[in-house]
């Protein structure tokens, strides 16, 4: 599932995928950090939850 994220230095918005695990499958795991597409600042990622991506 894709999550939307907005990056710390520049506001723009990032879409990471989020791996499902756990029994159920209701649970995703994303990196600690991510590289901004536009400004490639580094940000860290907030935690849960999370908003899906549309």
């Amino acid at each position: 599932m894709d999550f939307e994220f907005v990056c710390g230095w520049c506001e723009e918005e990032n879409v990471l995928y989020g791996e499902q695990t756990g029994f159920w499958g209701t649970r995703y795991t994303l990196p600690e950090t991510f590289e901004c597409w536009w400004c490639g600042g580094i940000s860290t990622v907030p935690d849960g939850p999370w908003t899906p991506a549309e």
